[in-house]
């Protein structure tokens, strides 16, 4: 008993040294985590010293109450993002979506997410350009049990992608401008993806893009297009779509973090 405290100590001095807010929670993880997979908890504490985020060390991480493998070809899904979940489920109730398309997906957790509470009677689709993140998305449908209602798709955006009416098109796209993210931690930097986080000088240019070709897609019904973004593009976002209709959507901590954008 006194060797597991210590050890849970020792585990909670390092999390806390390296910024862990929660490092209560985290080391009692660890400990679990070291004993239940006969790993050496000093190896483990190594690597977190080093930076690497602790979802990558264990491998797996939770979103919306579902467990999904995470590596570094894919970004560690946020908790702020959960959010996404919640904000489809809302318009659902009031639009009734044919199709979905996750555009992005990195490790498929907003769409697998979207799978199991929505269910059948809505097509999945999910894309990104990397066929790495791909394979774990798929992975993770298959983990989840809903491999078989989601199409995954190698494209750029929603490239070659069919946009029918009651579409909801949703959107975790890198957004953090280029200037903002040379200030993250180097857990974050050294570790995640830049491909999945770095939006460009003023954090748009991959919604610009996409933002562009939906608003090729002409005779449709119903469409909807939900995006995450940093707060600090709000005010650039609406004077790009200044003819669209915008509903900007705080997150529990009272930033802009999400938009709603009607194409049709």
């Amino acid at each position: 008993m006194e060797q597991n405290l210590k050890q849970l100590f020792q585990i909670q001095r390092v999390l806390q040294r390296e910024g862990y807010y929660d490092y209560v929670r985290i080391s009692k993880e660890i400990y679990d985590f070291c004993n239940g997979n006969e790993k050496n908890i000093s190896d483990v504490l190594i690597k977190v010293e080093n930076g690497q985020p602790w979802e990558y060390v264990k491998g797996y991480t939770e979103f919306y109450g579902y467990k999904f493998l995470v590596n570094p070809s894919v970004l560690i899904p946020r908790v702020e993002t959960e959010q996404i979940i919640d904000i489809a489920r809302l318009e659902n109730s009031n639009r009734n979506f044919r199709s979905i398309i996750d555009v992005g997906t990195g490790s498929g957790c907003i769409i697998i997410s979207l799978a199991k509470v929505f269910g059948k009677g809505i097509g999945y689709t999910a894309t990104d350009i990397s066929k790495n993140a791909l394979k774990i998305a798929t992975k993770n449908a298959v983990a989840n049990g809903v491999k078989g209602d989601i199409t995954f798709v190698k494209t750029n955006l929603i490239d070659s992608i069919p946009i029918l009416d009651n579409t909801l098109i949703i959107a975790n796209l890198p957004y953090i401008p280029t200037g903002i993210y040379y200030t993250l931690d180097h857990s974050v930097t050294d570790y995640e993806p830049k491909l999945a986080l770095d939006g460009g000088k003023d954090g748009l240019k991959y919604y610009k893009r996409l933002i562009k070709t939906i608003s090729r897609v002409k005779g449709k019904q119903n469409l909807l297009l939900l995006i995450e973004i940093d707060p600090s593009v709000e005010e650039k976002l609406n004077g790009l779509l200044r003819d669209r209709e915008v509903r900007i959507i705080k997150d529990l901590n009272n930033l802009s973090r999400f938009a709603l954008i009607s194409f049709s």
